[in-house]
């Protein structure tokens, strides 16, 4: 009985340390694997740019890659530093680099819907403050072709994970002609689980061109 007991003790102690070991990668291995990805991105998003700004007359056209970054968003509301390049697609290995484009909903600034979905927690934590979000705050989306502001038009709803109803682009009204261009921002609620979604919309109300941003 004690030889036995002290292989269950031995099998807690064990099975312990594995969860706390996942736990840290869960937190600090997937934040710096997002950090490099993003500080690579940036530069790259900073090179293209500045090497290219013909191409800003070209606006956002032209195919995305999976995993390609073509546009930061900031969110002031998220602190002044808050940044993050957007990649295309929100699959696994996606979202492990940052806030992924929706595939299949709009550019950035084009009329209709431009979908964003981000971690809550883990990569760095990107939609970690999203259900704070309160109508009036800002989120700006910078690309190529310049600076998209868009201002959040709603309190935080929560639905189900399967309800695409807000990837619509009039987001809500599914069949509906859009008539404006909207942003939705999406992630997990609770923040370890995927039982529901946290979605944040928000209307564009502002473009500037890159001209008028100093190729920043």
């Amino acid at each position: 009985m004690r030889s036995f007991l002290r292989g269950i003790g031995e099998l807690l102690v064990t099975c312990g340390v594995v969860v706390a070991l996942f736990m840290a990668y869960m937190f600090w291995g997937t934040g710096l694997r997002e950090s490099d990805a993003q500080h690579r991105f940036a530069g790259e998003l900073g090179r293209q740019w500045g090497a290219a700004p013909g191409l800003a007359l070209a606006g956002d056209a032209g195919p995305l890659a999976l995993g390609q970054p073509f546009a930061f968003i900031r969110i002031p509301a998220f602190g002044r530093t808050w940044r993050f390049a957007v990649v295309q697609g929100t699959g696994t290995a996606q979202l492990a680099l940052g806030p992924g484009h929706v595939p299949g909903t709009q550019r950035p600034g084009q009329v209709g819907n431009f979908a964003v979905a981000g971690h809550r927690v883990t990569a760095g934590n990107p939609f970690w403050s999203l259900p704070t979000l309160k109508p009036g705050n800002k989120v700006f989306i910078d690309t190529i072709a310049g600076t998209y502001e868009y201002q959040v038009n709603a309190r935080p709803v929560w639905v189900w994970p399967g309800d695409t109803a807000v990837l619509a682009p009039a987001p809500g009204f599914p069949g509906q002609q859009p008539r404006r261009a909207w942003i939705t921002l999406i992630t997990c609620d609770p923040a370890w689980s995927g039982t529901s979604r946290v979605i944040v919309t928000g209307v564009l109300i502002k473009r500037i061109p890159r001209a008028a941003t100093n190729g920043s």
